[in-house]
């Protein structure tokens, strides 16, 4: 072998070392002179879905430019990526508009001291996403109109978004909970699962889910239930809407198949951090995210949502969350703020911290007359039902976002 090669050879085996060695010290490569943490935890939901694949494309591509030991942790529902974030085992949480209204309102398991109302802000936008009704594809079940006694709908206390999906439906039919057949599962997955195994007759769940995928991979495939457009039936609308806020109705252009062209809600989904983060921490990983998109966008399906372009599309829409200063920093650089951006965050800022007061007073009231703060004890639901109808607080988060002008 030539000195040249020989010496090449060592070159690169060096080079590899020393940047093994640089992850192993845990060290990061710098980004315009920021020294980046050694680590962070991105808390997800759980494996198999579409958030938690995307956040392992984009972190192991930030991990292999910097350095830095980016961690996805699938949590097994909604309250746990609340509750995580507030106890720091993650940095960045996923969350949608529906989490954020439900932790607000302290619903179902966020009414406790971790999971509850928090001052979270919105950093960057992961994905659009689809949220619809599944029935079997052999199934008798065209529309919502087809539901009533007997109808066997898929239910999962798991997550709050996932049982208000179903309590939307039953109101815009006007329908209670005794009226049809709940049939209770235990994760996101099995609110799937439970479908093409003919457990159920229809479930409320994403068309971008892997879940979704293998459903219509299986012998008998899926089909999706239009939403009702407001103008066939506004009441029955307007019942539908005031349980599932924080959604936008639109024809899906990113899914299964199955569900292509179907006219049903959508969220957009984005990663919270504290009110308190790091600015600099945030313009800078905001900043990565942005500049580096190209690297990462074709290494997942919806990789390509998680763009500025979506982020300000959120914006213009009327935001439904407030965003980390540090994200407005680089939004602002790069000239997409605007003063109507400003205004609607000043009054989403407002919402937010008036909630969050409110519910550290009731949390400390609840307390000195020995209420233990827990979602399973009627004592507390019902003092902080009581408690916002007396101190001003709204009924529904969600509804006084949407109400905001």
């Amino acid at each position: 072998m030539s000195k040249c090669k020989t010496s090449l050879r060592n070159i690169v085996a060096g080079g590899a070392l020393a940047a093994g060695a640089v992850m192993a010290a845990g060290l990061a490569i710098a980004q315009d002179g920021y020294e980046w943490p050694r680590f962070f935890n991105v808390v997800t939901p759980i494996v198999g879905t579409a958030n938690h694949s995307l956040a392992v494309a984009w972190t192991s591509e930030f991990t292999a430019q910097t350095g830095v030991r980016a961690r996805v942790l699938p949590a097994p529902n909604g309250y746990s990526r609340a509750s995580w974030l507030e106890t720091g085992e993650g940095r960045l949480a996923l969350y949608q508009a529906s989490d954020y209204f439900d932790q607000m309102d302290a619903n179902e398991g966020y009414a406790t001291p971790d999971a509850g109302p928090k001052d979270t802000r919105l950093i960057n936008m992961y994905q659009v996403t689809g949220w619809g009704y599944m029935v079997r594809g052999d199934s008798d079940i065209e529309s919502f109109h087809d539901i009533g006694p007997g109808t066997r709908i898929s239910y999962s206390p798991s997550s709050s978004f996932l049982v208000a999906g179903v309590d939307a439906l039953l109101a815009y039919l006007d329908l209670e909970h005794s009226d049809v057949t709940l049939v209770e599962v235990g994760n996101y997955g099995a609110n799937t699962a439970v479908i093409p195994e003919g457990r159920a007759d229809v479930t409320f769940t994403s068309p971008s889910s892997g879940p979704s995928y293998e459903a219509e991979a299986g012998p008998h495939s899926i089909r999706w239930l239009p939403l009702p457009k407001e103008e066939d039936d506004p009441e029955a609308f307007a019942r539908y809407r005031a349980i599932h806020p924080g959604y936008i109705p639109q024809e899906l252009e990113s899914g299964v198949s199955t569900a292509k062209g179907v006219y049903m809600d959508h969220a957009y989904q984005a990663n919270h951090v504290s009110a308190d983060e790091d600015p600099e921490f945030v313009y800078q990983l905001v900043k990565w995210m942005d500049e580096n998109h190209d690297s990462y966008k074709d290494d997942y399906t919806h990789a390509h949502m998680m763009s500025i372009d979506n982020l300000v599309k959120f914006l213009e829409v009327g935001a439904l969350q407030p965003l980390h200063e540090g994200t407005i920093r680089y939004l602002e650089e790069k000239g997409l703020w605007t003063e109507e951006f400003q205004v609607r965050q000043d009054q989403l800022v407002a919402l937010a911290e008036k909630q969050v007061a409110g519910y550290e007073e009731a949390m400390e009231a609840a307390s000195a007359e020995g209420i233990t703060i827990a979602p399973d004890n009627p004592e507390w639901v019902t003092f902080w039902a009581d408690y916002r109808e007396e101190n001003g607080l709204p009924a529904s988060f969600g509804e006084a976002v949407l109400a905001l002008e």
